[in-house]
């Protein structure tokens, strides 16, 4: 497609950063992945009947914190499943399922990781522009900036992007890009999102009609013909099946379903709301190690219901075991590392490290390994509980 000279140096910016974030996760996956201890490797393969190659890199996944090893597997299944029906199978041989992962793997790495990060800031600007579409006196001026800033998001940024994923997976329509993105974009699980597809395609379809019927009315000028053209463009190209549909329409259409930040209706837009201080004088505290975050996860753990509390806090605690694992501590070490910084930052009393893991050793000397990680996350969330919550 045709980019004004502003949208095409947003579109390659945008590529040379992708470009620049995969040089150096390909070599650097590539090399971790041979730092993988490969007992624990085995253990996720074997849970989960998948590949060596593939439990390694959701190993690496669920370490860096993106996503769960079981939800990477689930993703890297599903190309596989797409790759085969098209025709364009991976040989199941080690050195072709490792190219295979590598490729995957930075990919669901940057889908769940940077991507997702940046269209959550990216959207907060344009979120601001769209408070205008609730009043009834919308302006011109009004409906240019935002079609403007929706346009750059979507080809500026999402389109390369996209036109780079297509590139990178043989036989892969729009309606592929479209599953690989959207359930990290919304939060929704895939059958959710396929679910929704048609009424949110309706809702983005009336948006950018109400625009047109709008501009239409607007007195003639270049910038109103030129724009009330490309909205045309679009809902006709919008109108075609996902599957069919052009990338800058689809980038259009995952620019309107970007979840927006939804404010207190009976707070004054002017309001400012301070976050209690938890050290230093800070909302939260500075986000540097694995503990800091844990810090910050154990107190939110609060506002939720109790099952939810424990799930929540075991997926926390099992993703700080596993970086100090990876930097080569004994299981033992990171859990004597872990109990002391919970009971330090959140000024436990009345329980000693010596004690704790006393009663540690006692509940975990005759479990096998597989066991012994879990049961140790188990320790650490019911310690939590009891000495941080009173429970």
């Amino acid at each position: 497609m045709t980019f004004d000279p502003e949208l095409e140096s947003l579109a390659k910016s945008s590529r040379q950063k992708l470009v620049d974030e995969f040089t150096e996760k390909y070599a650097n996956l590539r090399e971790r992945m041979r730092r993988i201890p490969i007992d624990d490797a085995n253990k996720i393969a074997e849970r989960y009947s998948c590949p060596l190659q593939v439990a390694i890199m959701a190993y690496l996944m669920e370490m860096d914190g993106i996503i769960s090893a079981r939800k990477s597997i689930s993703l890297m299944a599903q190309e596989l499943s797409r790759r085969f029906a098209v025709g364009e199978e991976v040989p199941n041989l080690p050195g072709n399922v490792q190219e295979f992962v590598l490729i995957e793997g930075r990919w669901i790495g940057h889908i769940y990781g940077s991507f997702s990060r940046d269209l959550e800031l990216k959207i907060r600007s344009l979120s601001n522009l769209e408070v205008a579409l609730n009043n009834e006196d919308l302006t011109v001026e009004m409906a240019l900036s935002i079609f403007d800033a929706r346009n750059k998001l979507a080809l500026g940024y999402i389109y390369p992007i996209f036109e780079t994923w297509l590139h990178d997976h043989p036989k892969a329509n729009s309606e592929d890009v479209l599953m690989a993105f959207g359930p990290a974009i919304t939060k929704w699980n895939p059958n959710t999102l396929r679910g929704k597809l048609n009424f949110l395609k309706r809702k983005n379809l009336a948006f950018f009609r109400r625009l047109k019927v709008l501009l239409q009315n607007a007195e003639d000028s270049a910038t109103v013909d030129y724009t009330i053209n490309r909205i045309s463009m679009l809902i006709k190209e919008l109108e075609e099946p996902f599957s069919r549909m052009n990338l800058s329409a689809l980038a259009h259409f995952v620019v309107h379903i970007i979840p927006r930040t939804v404010g207190r209706g009976d707070m004054s837009r002017a309001s400012v709301v301070i976050s209690p201080s938890t050290r230093g004088f800070k909302a939260e505290p500075d986000m540097n190690s694995p503990f800091d975050f844990l810090e910050r996860d154990i107190r939110l753990a609060r506002r939720r219901y109790e099952a939810e509390r424990e799930r929540y806090l075991k997926d926390r605690v099992g993703r700080v075991l596993r970086v100090l694992l990876h930097q080569e501590k004994t299981l033992e070490q990171a859990t004597r590392i872990s109990i002391s910084e919970i009971i330090d930052r959140l000024k436990v009393e009345g329980v000693t490290i010596e004690e704790t893991m006393s009663l540690y050793g006692q509940a975990i000397s005759e479990e096998s390994p597989i066991e012994t990680f879990e049961d140790t996350v188990s320790f650490i969330v019911d310690f939590v509980f009891k000495h941080v919550y009173g429970g």
